[in-house]
């Protein structure tokens, strides 16, 4: 890291934990998708290949799930994501079909599941319950597809998610113009020494695709980049953010 850029922007590389990973931030995680485990596996060593740091398996794609503890590999940290339609993704069944997914995976110990805070209460507590049993670091994530609430808004539901169980919670919101990206900007600024756990955060949409670099230098211990193609409007590819990261914080030895 150039130091004129730490002492400017107060930038600094800290770690999270992921399970049992210890990953260095800032971290670029592959957003992966496939309809069965054969092409989700592929697609988990492409983006390996570009120089993802992380994968998330969106279980929602697999049309197939057959098998698909096949796709885990020691030596991988892996957050495993089974979103519903209301926030973004494929699955269309009941929430206690979908949960039992992610308590699938808290049983074969991977190493971070992502659980939607709108998911029913006692349905996200006993999965948040079940990961704390198993070692497993929860990721608590909320989505906004249409705008971005005011700071005070963000920080409540932020000190709620934590509340919730996150060892790292997600807040996503839409962008429809630079302001809203200066919005989710200034909230992970004032979050981060409100709450005892790390942040994600950033704007979906063009006008925010700024934010999935600009939060990695501002405390975010990682952002989410395409592997194929994007899930998320917005996305960078692997290769290109990481590309981005090596020219705007390179890690000792790089740049």
């Amino acid at each position: 890291m150039r130091p004129w850029l730490r002492d400017n922007l107060v930038l600094s590389l800290k770690e999270f934990k992921l399970g049992r990973f210890v990953l260095k931030a800032p971290a670029v995680c592959g957003a992966v998708e496939g309809r069965d485990v054969r092409e989700m596996g592929r697609a988990v060593s492409l983006a390996l290949k570009k120089g993802a740091d992380l994968v998330e398996l969106r279980m929602d794609s697999l049309e197939n799930r057959e098998n698909w503890q096949r796709i885990l590999k020691d030596g991988l940290p892996l957050i495993v994501t089974h979103r519903p339609k209301r926030e973004g993704g494929a699955f269309s069944g009941s929430e206690k079909q979908r949960l039992a997914i992610i308590l699938e995976a808290i049983e074969s110990q991977v190493p971070c599941v992502d659980i939607e805070f709108s998911t029913p209460r006692a349905l996200r507590d006993e999965a948040v319950a079940a990961a704390k049993r198993e070692g497993v670091s929860v990721l608590i994530s909320w989505h906004d597809f249409s705008t971005t609430p005011g700071i005070g808004v963000l920080n409540k539901m932020a000190r709620e998610m934590a509340r919730a169980g996150g060892d790292l919670i997600k807040v996503v919101t839409t962008a429809r113009d630079p302001s809203d990206s200066i919005r989710v900007l200034d909230f992970l600024v004032n979050i981060q020494d409100k709450i005892p756990v790390p942040v994600v955060t950033f704007a979906m949409g063009e006008a925010g695709r700024i934010t999935r670099i600009a939060s990695l230098m501002l405390g975010s211990p990682f952002t989410y980049a395409s592997v194929r193609r994007p899930t998320a409007p917005g996305q960078f590819d692997v290769a290109e953010i990481k590309l981005l990261l090596q020219k705007l914080m390179p890690r000792e030895g790089e740049g």
